[in-house]
């Protein structure tokens, strides 16, 4: 299977290509910052098979083709029962399967079944050293639970790499909060380490952006100072380093100034005008993060009349003339496309700039 990361990475045409799936709303862990909890949508049930299947023939008979990828997420997925059936149905079909869990329900015969199949899987841990008393407690707050459930999440690691899982098939997104963001560099030396990748992601929010989100998501301000702290670790190994190409010295510490893109940090959203989430009580948005219904896969042409909605053409409309600051002058348009469009029209303007982008602070230095 093909490395599906890149749509990531690589500039795709216009077009509905990619699903998200909310399989299920159960869940073990209540994480500060999380986009279910904060709406109070977990614990509301899970999809059917069929319910899940439908979807992809939905979204076939408006495309003319089958969807590119699809995103499979909860609640956790590992909990769905339908799990491994729906992979089989998506690989068969040309789908390519990408799962976002929290890790703790893995077991190494799932491990090694999802290896097998070069299914991606993007796991969650949030700090670097979890024999740190204070940094397992730190884990502990950021997944609203207990030590045994973040110890667990560790586990979970060894058990993803035994089998052979490393990146690009494999990575850990941490999501970046006032309280684990010093622990960020070590985050990524953790990682790549062990032959993981990192998806670095800012808190997203579908909702008017204001002191609430400011009291868990770092400020922009925040996020320059990481910027500036990975350039300067870098910077001193290279110093100390007797070739600045050592292996040692991973990609986020090379000039990360120059890598920015937002919402991940390193990376921009390939959803926000070629994909639409499917959530368990069959409503559909453009995306995860966003609070606006587009419609119900029971309305009729569900697929045509959300991704031809008010909402998705706007975002498609969307141009570097048209769109606010700080985007509207940044260099990387055509990269980042604005950030998080969802978080913007949270705010109330769906032509504005991503105002929580870090690099106006790193240009004023």
């Amino acid at each position: 299977m093909t490395d599906i990361s890149k749509r990531y990475e690589e500039k795709t045409g216009a077009g509905l290509r990619y699903g998200i799936i909310e399989v299920t709303s159960r869940c073990q862990l209540r994480c500060p910052g999380c986009y279910m909890v904060r709406r109070d949508k977990l614990g509301n049930g899970s999809m059917t098979l069929n319910q899940a299947v439908r979807i992809l023939d939905l979204c076939r008979e408006y495309r003319g083709a089958e969807l590119e990828t699809m995103d499979i997420l909860g609640g956790e997925p590992l909990l769905w029962p339908h799990l491994k059936e729906y992979i089989e149905i998506l690989i068969s079909r040309g789908i390519k399967p990408w799962v976002f869990t929290n890790m703790i329900s893995i077991t190494p015969e799932l491990a090694a079944w999802l290896y097998e199949r070069r299914v991606h899987i993007t796991g969650k841990w949030n700090i670097a050293d979890s024999n740190d008393p204070d940094q397992i407690r730190l884990q502990v707050q950021m997944i609203g639970s207990t030590v045994d459930m973040a110890r667990k999440m560790r586990t979970a690691i060894d058990v993803f790499c035994g089998v052979g899982y490393r990146d690009p098939l494999f990575r850990l997104q941490n999501l970046i909060r006032k309280d684990n963001i010093a622990l960020v560099p070590d985050y990524i030396r953790f990682c790549r380490m062990r032959g993981i990748g990192v998806d670095l992601e800012l808190m997203g929010s579908g909702e008017p952006v204001g002191p609430e989100y400011f009291e868990v998501a770092p400020t922009p301000e925040e996020l320059a100072d990481l910027i500036r702290t990975l350039e300067h670790q870098g910077r001193d190994y290279m110093q100390s380093s007797a070739s600045a190409m050592d292996d040692g010295l991973w990609p986020e510490f090379k000039n990360p100034r120059a890598a920015v893109l937002m919402p991940h940090l390193f990376g921009s959203c390939p959803f926000y005008d070629k994909g639409l989430y499917f959530a368990v009580d069959g409503s559909i948005r453009a995306c995860s993060n966003s609070t606006v219904p587009l419609g119900h896969v029971d309305d009729p042409d569900p697929i045509r009349a959300a991704y031809e909605s008010d909402l998705i053409c706007s975002r498609l409309a969307l141009t570097q003339e048209t769109v606010g600051e700080p985007c509207g002058s940044c260099d990387r348009w055509d990269k980042c496309r604005g950030g998080c469009r969802a978080t913007v029209e949270g705010m109330g303007d769906p032509c504005g700039g991503y105002t929580l982008c870090p690099l106006p602070h790193l240009k004023e230095d």
